[in-house]
């Protein structure tokens, strides 16, 4: 919940507005394609298992992280080259759609785990809840942010880092409530507070919220990925039935997102640096793994311990081989430019 609530600090909700067509196109292109190949493998490869646990493969594939694409970009000073405003963009959108899937699959998880419907308007209606709490969220962040840090800021500095943990545990509750992810009410309420990712403070000298929450971060960070780690059965994790898996959803879940060049109409644009920047899934693929994990259908984890370790083998080689191939592609690509320019009649 941490993990996401700065996530959602960080998003700027004038970013959908600018996002342009080549990011949108490419965010939407990184949620379908991964998503259902993704669902294909696992129904081939899996046919014993539930259709859900199928579907919920297939969304883990949705998963961009736009922290690691981002700080390879800042690595190479290529932040404001039109790749990296398209791959950051589409990343942002990728981010809320790909939290909207979630709130989907794990809603329907929770009506099959109570013996709820799952027809179409079931699962419509999960959809409509999710889209309005995110809307709802963004549109209180939009008039009242303001007013509800100045208020905060009048009992101390601190405060606001109270109020914003109340925030985010209390909409964790609302989300699931109304049978979304609890990650979501996370997401929204990060959302909420710093609605433009300007950095929410009391005064101009103190610290923002996100600073302030930076050492709870750093103790409970770490500790998510060794709960992560910990949940892996090494023993399943070397079987040739997991490794088999795991090769076969990280092919679909590079294609998948290679396939985002497509989205690309800028002119001009790397598409390959583009679709490889929105391959690595780390921590946003490790928390869907994690909550598949924690959803019991029938008595029994929706994704279990074979599944989960192929899930997050992918989410490890993703995560690994996308800043080496970005900066190949990247430096490549600027070194061809100079070579143009140098071979250009003065």
């Amino acid at each position: 919940m941490l993990l996401l609530f700065d996530v959602g600090l960080e998003t700027d909700l004038r970013a959908f507005v600018r996002v342009g067509r080549s990011a949108a196109l490419v965010a939407v292109i990184g949620i379908v394609v991964p998503g259902l190949l993704g669902w294909g493998v696992a129904a081939w490869w899996l046919p014993g298992s539930p259709g859900l646990a199928h579907v919920f493969v297939g969304a883990a594939l949705t998963a961009t992280s736009v922290g690691i694409t981002a700080r390879v970009l800042k690595d190479l000073g290529a932040t404001a080259s039109r790749e990296a405003q398209i791959i950051i963009g589409a990343a942002i959108l990728d981010d809320v759609l790909g939290l909207v899937v979630l709130a989907v699959v794990s809603g329907m998880a929770t009506a099959a785990a109570g013996a709820g419907g799952l027809g179409w308007t079931a699962i419509a209606g999960i959809l409509l809840r999710a889209v309005l709490f995110l809307g709802a969220a963004a549109a209180l962040g939009h008039f009242r942010s303001a007013p509800i840090v100045r208020l905060a800021g009048r009992t101390g500095r601190e405060s606001i880092l109270v109020l914003g943990l109340a925030l985010c545990f209390g909409l964790a509750w609302a989300s699931e409530r109304l049978g979304l992810a609890d990650i979501i009410g996370a997401f929204a309420a990060g959302m909420m507070l710093d609605p433009y990712g300007k950095g929410v403070r009391v005064r101009d000298d103190q610290p923002t919220l996100a600073e302030l929450l930076h050492p709870l971060s750093a103790v409970f960070g770490p500790l998510f990925f060794v709960l992560m780690g910990a949940r892996i059965d090494l023993g399943l994790a070397v079987s040739a039935s997991v490794l088999g898996l795991a090769a076969l959803l990280t092919v679909c879940a590079v294609a998948g997102k290679l396939a985002c060049a497509l989205g690309v109409v800028e002119p001009g644009a790397n598409r390959l640096a583009v679709g490889i920047g929105m391959v690595p899934r780390g921590e946003v693929g490790l928390i869907f793994a994690g909550i598949g994990a924690g959803l019991v259908v029938a008595g029994r984890p929706l994704l279990d311990a074979g599944i989960f370790s192929t899930v997050v083998l992918m989410v490890l080689v993703t995560t690994v081989v996308t800043p080496v191939g970005l900066r190949w592609v990247l430096q490549r690509d600027q070194g061809v430019r100079r070579s143009d320019r140098t071979a250009a009649p003065a």
